[in-house]
């Protein structure tokens, strides 16, 4: 793939407003890679304030089927010139080291960036990430859709009728490490907030999607899946003892939820059946209005949580946050794209 940093300058001195400030038309989306999801599907319909506009894969087939799965008009052999022609940017490239040096044209011109979970891989890119939103004023999303449901209300109101929080179990039903541990690891950040003091990885280890779904995208007989844990330890809040979150992702029938153990009783919060509904609707405020739902410094205590869990994996003890340097980072492995690659009978 050709860089993208030789264009940056150039990209500064064209800043300039998106048309649809000048215009009111429909903002222009860029897709930025072929990802698992989906989500840019929501703009491929005229009832919505953003319309998919062009597509850019370092696989150039798989581009071309992108251009008609998701209403695009154009197909672009560069990455930067798409940023320079739309309004805002949803990166969805499975491949998650790449976010920085993708993300960065569409920052550095002070547009929104969606990218989809994990954030990055390195701790040191997702604090340029970040570092970039801040100076530039590009607002950044990277959430998982279970931030957004009701129940993250009700827990909060609930710890403070029944507090203080002793410990959770937050649990998520996919097995993938750095795909479904943003699930629980977020989605009790967004209910109970932070202060993560060390995470503890135990359990199987899952990133082959071959391993789990077929190439016509079914779940395979008899997959040979187990379960993960990160135990995340909270620095004391008040003088109370630590908080132990037990962040659990595994194949097993249950839905996504979290059971709350206070000082005076205990509840299991599920996450609502509406929960793409509360995020769509936060999707559209955050391309629309430049909304930024949650704190960054919530967006990089997450990820590190996430990557100091991986490093935990790696040493077998337990992780301190303040620990982690730059180059730490989640892993990855090629099974991830490929496996999508042959999903879409791109070989």
């Amino acid at each position: 793939m050709k860089t993208v940093a030789g264009g940056i300058a150039g990209i500064v001195a064209i800043h300039k407003a998106p048309a649809f400030a000048k215009n009111m038309n429909k903002l222009k989306v860029g897709i930025l890679g072929l990802g698992s999801h989906g989500f840019a599907g929501l703009w491929n319909s005229d009832t919505q304030p953003c319309k998919n506009y062009g597509v850019w894969d370092d696989v150039p087939e798989m581009a071309a089927k992108m251009k008609v799965s998701f209403g695009c008009k154009k197909v672009f052999k560069d990455p930067v010139k798409l940023v320079n022609e739309v309004d805002v940017i949803h990166y969805e490239h499975a491949d998650y080291r790449k976010a920085l040096e993708l993300v960065q044209p569409a920052l550095m011109q002070g547009k929104p960036v969606f990218i989809n979970r994990p954030l990055a891989a390195s701790i040191y890119d997702a604090e340029e990430i970040i570092r970039l939103a801040r100076k530039y004023d590009a607002p950044v999303l990277s959430p998982s859709m279970l931030e957004f449901g009701p129940e993250v209300t009700e827990m909060q109101e609930f710890v403070k009728e029944n507090g203080p929080i002793r410990g959770y179990e937050a649990y998520c039903c996919e097995p993938h490490f750095t795909w479904h541990f943003p699930h629980v690891i977020n989605y009790a950040h967004a209910a109970l907030g932070g202060g993560i003091d060390t995470a503890y990885f135990t359990g199987d280890y899952f990133i082959n999607l071959a391993n789990w779904l077929s190439d016509e995208g079914g779940v395979m007989p008899n997959s040979p899946i187990g379960t993960s844990l990160s135990v995340l330890k909270y620095k004391p809040r008040n003088g109370e003892p630590p908080i132990i979150g037990m962040n659990h992702i595994g194949a097993h029938p249950e839905g996504y939820h979290i059971d709350l153990y206070t000082a005076k009783a205990n509840k299991v919060f599920t996450a609502s059946n509406k929960m793409g509904a509360y995020f769509n609707q936060v999707y559209t405020d955050f391309f629309v209005n430049r909304k930024i739902p949650r704190p960054y410094d919530a967006v990089l205590e997450q990820h590190r949580a996430l990557v100091a869990t991986n490093v935990s994996r790696l040493t077998g003890r337990a992780v301190s946050l303040d620990s982690l340097g730059g180059e730490d980072a989640l892993p990855y492995s090629d099974s991830i794209r490929g496996w999508l690659l042959r999903l879409n009978k791109i070989y």
